[in-house]
C-alpha cells in the first residue's frame, strides 16, 4: 500500500516541524510531573521531619512533667496536685499515640508501646500510692529513669528517620536528575533522527525536481522518473515532464528542419559546383587570368559551403548517434598529414606553418570521425591565426590513451565564451576581422565525435592565442563493439 503525502508541500513541512518538536514536548512535560513529584515528596518529608522531632522532644518534655509533677505531689503533700500528675500522664499517653503512627522501624515500634505500657504502670503506682515525702518518691527514680533512657532511644531513632527520609530525598533527586538528562539526550537525539528523515522526505522531491531540470539543461530529453511527493510537487513534476516532451518535439522539429534544408541546398549546390568545374576545366572555352580567378573564387566558396552543409548533416546525425563507431586502426600523424595537405592551399594563403611535435602510438576508432575532429580543429586553428603565424600541434601519449593539442596564435577565448565555447551556432566575441563568418558548428561536432570514441575535447588555459585539446582512448568500447562484431 502506497504510503498518502500531505496535499501540499508547506502542510508536509508543517506536520514534520510537529512530529520533530514531540519527543521535545513530551520530555518538557515529564520534566513539570517530575518537578511536581519531588516537590510534594519534600513537603511529606518535611512535614514529617516535623512531626517526628517535635513528637520525640514532646514526649521527653512529657516525661519530665510527669516526673516533676508526682515530685511536688509527694514532697507538698497537697491533693490538688493530684491533677496535675494526671494531665502530665495524659499528656504522654497523646503524644505516645501520634507517634505509634508515623513509620518508625520495627524495633522503635516496639519500644514505643513498651514505653506507653511501663509509663501506665507507673503512673497507676504513682496514683494508688499517698505521697509521705520525699524519700517515699526516690523509690521511683529507676523507672523513671528507665522512661527517660527509652525516650531519648526514641528521639535518636526520630533523628535517624529524618535522616533516612532526608538520603532517600537527595538520592531520588539525583536519579530524577539523571532520567531527566538520559530523557534530554534521547528526545534530542530523537528529534534529531526525526528531523534528518523529514529533512531526506521533503528533500527527495525537491531533488527529483532539481535533477529533471539539470537534465533538461544538459538536454537530456528522456523520460525521466516521476515524482513523488506533495500533490503540488508531483504537479510540478509533471509540468517538467510536459516541458521535456515540448523541448523534445522542438528539437525533432529542428533536426527535421536542418535534414530537410541541408538536402535542399545539396541538390542546386551540387550542380553549382559541376558548373563551376566544367568553366574551371575551360569545357566551354579558354579563360583569361582573371576569369581563371574569379572561377578559383567560386570553387572556394562552393567548397567551404559544401563543408557547412555537411557541418549541419553530420552534427544533426552524430547529436542522435545514428552513425555506429567503425573499427578501424588509426594512426594520427598519418591522418594529420592527410588533412594538412587538403588545407595547404589556404594555409600558403595565409602564410601559416604548421608545427608538429611528439607521437601517439595507433588506436582503434572511427576514421572518417576522427578525421572529421582533427580537421574541424585545425581549420578552427586556421581561421583564428594571424598572418605568418605558426599552428602548433602537440601529440603525446595520456595514461591509456592519446592526447593532441592543436594550439594557434590568435586573440584567444574570452572568458565570457567559455562556457558556451563547444556550443551549436555558437560565435565567439573575438572574430577574425579577415576571415568570413563561420557556421558555429565545428567545435561542437568535434567534441561529439570525440566523445563518442569515449574522450573528450577541452580548451587548454594557456596564453597567447587559443589551445584545444584532444583526448582519446586507445579502444574506444564502440569501436571495440563493432571490431568484435
Amino acid at each position: 500500500m502506497r504510503a498518502r503525502w500531505p496535499r501540499s508541500f508547506s502542510a508536509l513541512l508543517l506536520g514534520g516541524f510537529a512530529l520533530v518538536m514531540l519527543p521535545l514536548l513530551f520530555g518538557m512535560g515529564y520534566a513539570a510531573y517530575a518537578q511536581q513529584e519531588l516537590a510534594a515528596r519534600s513537603r511529606a518529608a518535611l512535614a514529617l521531619t516535623l512531626q517526628v522531632t517535635r513528637g520525640t522532644r514532646q514526649l521527653v518534655d512529657d516525661l519530665a512533667g510527669l516526673q516533676r509533677a508526682a515530685g511536688q505531689f509527694f514532697v507538698l503533700q497537697d491533693p490538688q496536685l493530684r491533677g496535675g500528675m494526671r494531665d502530665a500522664h495524659a499528656a504522654l499517653q497523646r503524644t505516645v499515640q501520634t507517634l505509634r503512627s508515623m513509620p518508625l522501624g520495627a524495633d522503635d515500634a516496639a519500644r514505643l508501646v513498651r514505653l506507653g505500657r511501663d509509663e501506665a504502670a507507673l503512673y497507676a503506682q504513682l496514683d494508688s500510692a499517698s505521697g509521705n515525702g520525699l524519700q517515699r518518691f526516690d523509690r521511683f527514680a529507676p523507672d523513671f529513669d528507665a522512661l527517660a533512657a527509652t525516650a531519648l532511644q526514641l528521639e535518636q531513632a526520630g533523628n535517624t528517620l529524618v535522616e533516612l527520609r532526608a538520603a532517600a530525598l537527595t538520592r531520588r533527586a539525583h536519579a530524577l536528575r539523571m532520567i531527566l538528562l538520559a530523557q534530554v539526550g534521547a528526545a534530542v537525539l530523537l528529534s534529531l533522527l526525526l528531523a534528518a528523515l523529514l529533512s531526506w522526505l521533503l528533500g527527495r522531491p525537491v531533488r527529483q525536481i532539481e535533477q529533471a531540470i539539470q537534465r533538461l539543461g544538459a538536454g537530456d530529453l528522456q523520460p525521466q522518473p516521476a515524482v513523488r511527493g506533495p500533490s503540488d510537487l508531483v504537479l510540478l513534476g509533471e509540468q517538467l515532464d510536459w516541458l521535456r516532451l515540448r523541448l523534445r518535439d522542438v528539437e525533432e522539429q529542428k533536426q527535421r528542419f536542418l535534414r530537410h534544408v541541408s538536402h535542399e541546398l545539396k541538390t542546386p549546390l551540387a550542380s553549382l559546383r559541376e558548373g563551376v568545374a566544367l568553366l574551371a576545366d575551360e569545357v566551354g572555352g579558354s579563360l583569361s587570368a582573371q576569369q581563371r580567378e574569379i572561377t578559383q573564387i567560386m570553387q572556394g566558396n562552393a567548397r567551404d559551403l559544401q563543408q557547412r552543409i555537411e557541418n549541419l548533416i553530420g552534427y544533426s546525425r552524430a547529436q542522435r548517434r545514428l552513425d555506429p563507431l567503425l573499427a578501424d586502426r588509426v594512426e594520427l600523424g598519418a591522418l594529420l598529414d592527410a588533412i594538412q595537405r587538403r588545407n595547404d592551399l589556404a594555409l600558403r594563403a595565409r602564410r601559416l606553418r604548421v608545427e608538429r611535435s611528439g607521437s601517439a602510438p595507433p588506436l582503434l576508432g572511427d576514421r572518417g570521425k576522427l578525421d572529421t575532429v582533427l580537421e574541424n580543429l585545425l581549420v578552427n586553428a586556421l581561421r583564428f591565426s594571424p598572418d605568418g603565424g605558426v599552428i602548433r600541434v602537440e601529440l603525446g601519449v595520456d595514461g591509456d590513451g592519446v592526447r593532441v593539442r592543436v594550439r594557434d596564435q590568435g586573440p584567444g577565448v574570452a572568458e565570457a565564451d567559455r562556457p558556451h565555447l563547444f556550443e551549436p551556432f555558437f560565435q565567439g566575441s573575438r572574430q577574425p576581422a579577415q576571415a568570413a563568418p563561420g557556421s558555429g558548428l565545428g567545435l561542437a561536432i568535434a567534441r561529439e565525435f570525440a566523445r563518442l570514441h569515449g574522450g573528450d575535447i577541452a580548451l587548454c588555459d594557456e596564453a597567447p592565442g587559443a589551445c584545444f585539446e584532444l583526448r582519446l582512448p586507445q579502444r574506444p568500447m564502440d569501436a571495440t563493439q563493432e571490431a568484435a562484431g
